[in-house]
């Protein structure tokens, strides 16, 4: 498809919650971006704050399509392996006595304003739980992230 058959089909079908670039991207090499015309960018946004390892990284590659064959996805209900071992790395590399994982940026920053009223609560009793946010901020989608984004 071409830039123009892609971004129709989005204007067709996908809601405008948010603004974009007048950019269609098809696929990527390390950092460099494609346009179905070939047209090259430098991508220096990283997934909004996902991930930055680039793109065609065949080590990467490799270790999902492994993983993906003997699991893909698990409830949070069940213990797994995987799990247990990235917060273990995750602890070993931050300091951090515990994990808390998300499935997003709005449900991590909801999950964390939660933790800090509870802290609060537990620690000081009722009585303060205001959550203080930045004017031209983001904080993800959720109704409680949005709520604290300032603008």
């Amino acid at each position: 498809m071409t830039s123009d058959e892609i971004k129709q089909l989005d204007e067709q079908n996908v809601m405008k919650t948010y603004a974009r670039f007048d950019v269609v991207i098809e696929r990527g090499e390390g950092a460099t971006l494609y346009s179905p015309e070939g047209r090259e960018y430098t991508d220096f946004t990283s997934g909004i704050g996902v991930n930055s390892i680039g793109y065609g990284n065949k080590k990467w590659a490799d270790a999902v399509y492994a993983q993906a064959m003997k699991l893909q996805h698990i409830s949070n209900l069940f213990y797994s392996e995987p799990y247990v071992k990235l917060a273990r790395e995750l602890m070993s590399r931050t300091g951090m006595k515990k994990i808390f994982f998300s499935n997003a940026g709005g449900e991590a920053n909801e999950g964390m304003i939660k933790l800090a009223r509870k802290y609060s609560f537990d620690k000081y009793g009722r009585g303060r739980s205001t959550i203080i946010s930045l004017e031209q901020s983001f904080h993800g989608r959720t109704i409680t992230t949005l709520a604290a984004t300032g603008q």
